[in-house]
C-alpha cells in the first residue's frame, strides 16, 4: 500500500504541484487548504478535472480560532503517514496537534506572523469584553491565543525545514525563531511542469486573454513581461518592495531612444501599487507601450508567458528562485532580474544564465542588448529552463522523497 501524504496549505497555489509530484511517484498525496483567491486555487493550474479527487477544501477557520472545529481537523488529518505543511493551514494542523514532518516557509509567516504577539495582551483581556459582534474578545479566544502563536509553533516544531537560499536578512529572521528541525536549503517545486508539457496545442489550449495576447504578439517585434506584484510605493515591510517602477523607467528610456522598434510592456495588474504604476506610464508619456492584463490563473498565465519575449524579475533585494522567475524559466523566456551571485556560489555549482540589472539604466542596457542579439537571448531561456529542471525541480523532489522514505 503506497504512503498516504498529507499536504496542509497551499500558498498561492504551491502545494498543489507538490501533491501531484509526490502523486507522479506512486503516493497517495492529498491536499488540504482554505479555498481564498481563485487564481490559487488548485482549478487555476490544471486542464483537467483529476485534481477533484485528492483536493480538499476545508473551512477550519470559518468562524474564527477560538472556534476551529477540532474534531473535524483531526477527523480529516488522522492516518497519513506524513506532513507536509505551510501556513495558516499547517497552524490550524499544529494547534490541534499535528506536528509537520516537512515546513516549507515561504516568507510573511517567518518574517512577518510568527514574530507577531502570541497572545492577547492584558489591555485586550480587560477591554476586549466589552466590543461588539466580531470584535469581542471571549474567555475562549484568550485560552487559544492568536493564530501567530501557531505558525511559529508549525515552524519551529517541524522535523525539517525546506526553503532556498534567499539572503542574510531572511535567513537572520528564520534562526532568530528558534526552530528545532534541520533546515537545509532546498527549493519549493511549486510548478508541475507535466501540465504543461503535456499541452500538445498552445492554439488551442483552455485559456482565456487568447485573442488579447495574440493581438499584442502580431503587433509587436518585442515583447517584455512583468507579471510579479506592483509594489514599489507603498512600504509594507522590509521584504516587499520589488522596485517595478525600475522596469516601466528603463523600458520608458528604451522606447524613447529607440522608436522605431515595435516593443510592449506588458503587466498584470496585480499589487498594492498598481494604480501608481499607472500613474507613472501616463507621466513618462507611454501609455500607448504598456498593455495590462487583470490577474488570472497561473495556466492562462503561462499562455502568456509563452508569448512573449523576455520576463522581468525582482529589482530590490537578490533573490534566486521564486513564482515569476521559476515560471518564466520553465517556459523557457530568459529573465531580466538582480542577483548577488556571490550569496549563491556556495549553494550551487552553476546558477542560471540571466540578464542580471538592477537599476532603470542597466534594465534599459538588457533591453537592448534581448533585442539586438534574439538568438542569443533565446538561448540564455533555453539553458536557464535546464537549470531550473534539474536544480529547482528534480533534486528538490527527489530530496523530499528520501524524507519521506527516510520515515
Amino acid at each position: 500500500m503506497p504512503k498516504r501524504i498529507a499536504l496542509v496549505g497551499n500558498m498561492n497555489n504551491s502545494f498543489f504541484a507538490i501533491t501531484r509530484h509526490l502523486r507522479g511517484l506512486g503516493y497517495d498525496a492529498h491536499l488540504f487548504y482554505f479555498p481564498i483567491a481563485e487564481r490559487f486555487q488548485p482549478k487555476a493550474d490544471t486542464f483537467s478535472l483529476d485534481y477533484t479527487t485528492y483536493t480538499h477544501e476545508v473551512t477550519w477557520m470559518k468562524n474564527g480560532l477560538a472556534n476551529v472545529p477540532e474534531e473535524k481537523v483531526r477527523e480529516q488529518l488522522n492516518g497519513f503517514d506524513f506532513y507536509i505543511g505551510q501556513g495558516e493551514e499547517a497552524a490550524i494542523a499544529y494547534s490541534c496537534g499535528f506536528n509537520m514532518d516537512v515546513y516549507y516557509p515561504y516568507g510573511s509567516d517567518v518574517y512577518k506572523y510568527a514574530y507577531l504577539p502570541q497572545e492577547y495582551s492584558m489591555k485586550a483581556k480587560l477591554f476586549g469584553r466589552f466590543r461588539k459582534g466580531d470584535r469581542k474578545i471571549t474567555s475562549a479566544h484568550i485560552k487559544k491565543g492568536l493564530l501567530s502563536r501557531y505558525i511559529k509553533g508549525a515552524i519551529v516544531d517541524a522535523t525539517y525545514l525546506l526553503a532556498d537560499y534567499t539572503n542574510e536578512d531572511f535567513e537572520k529572521k528564520l534562526k532568530g525563531l528558534g526552530y528545532k528541525g534541520e533546515y537545509h536549503h532546498v527549493p519549493m517545486p511549486f510548478i508541475y511542469l507535466e501540465e504543461y508539457e503535456s499541452v500538445t496545442d498552445w492554439s488551442n489550449a483552455d485559456v482565456h486573454w487568447r485573442s488579447v495576447v495574440n493581438k499584442i504578439r502580431k503587433e509587436n517585434d518585442f515583447i517584455l513581461l512583468y507579471h510579479g506584484r506592483q509594489e514599489w510605493k507603498t512600504y509594507n515591510n522590509e521584504f516587499t518592495l520589488k522596485n517595478t517602477h525600475h522596469v516601466i523607467i528603463g523600458f520608458a528610456n528604451y522606447v524613447k531612444k529607440r522608436p522605431e522598434v515595435k516593443a510592449t510592456l506588458l503587466m498584470v495588474e496585480y499589487g498594492s501599487d498598481t494604480e501608481h504604476s499607472k500613474e507613472l506610464v501616463a507621466e513618462l508619456g507611454i501609455e500607448d507601450k504598456v498593455k495590462w492584463l487583470p490577474s488570472m490563473y497561473r495556466k492562462d498565465l503561462m499562455f502568456v508567458i509563452k508569448n512573449v519575449d523576455v520576463c522581468c524579475g525582482e529589482f530590490g533585494r537578490s533573490y534566486l528562485t521564486f513564482g515569476t522567475v521559476i515560471e518564466a524559466m520553465q517556459m523557457k523566456k530568459p529573465v531580466i532580474h538582480y542577483r548577488d551571485d556571490s550569496l549563491y556560489v556556495d549553494k550551487y555549482s552553476s546558477l542560471y544564465p540571466l540578464l542580471n540589472a538592477r537599476e532603470p539604466d542597466q534594465i534599459e542596457a538588457a533591453i537592448a542588448r534581448a533585442v539586438s542579439d534574439p538568438e542569443t537571448t533565446k538561448k540564455i531561456g533555453e539553458e536557464a529552463s535546464e537549470w531550473v529542471n534539474t536544480n529547482f525541480i528534480q533534486k528538490p523532489v527527489s530530496f523530499l522523497q528520501s524524507l519521506i522514505e527516510k520515515k
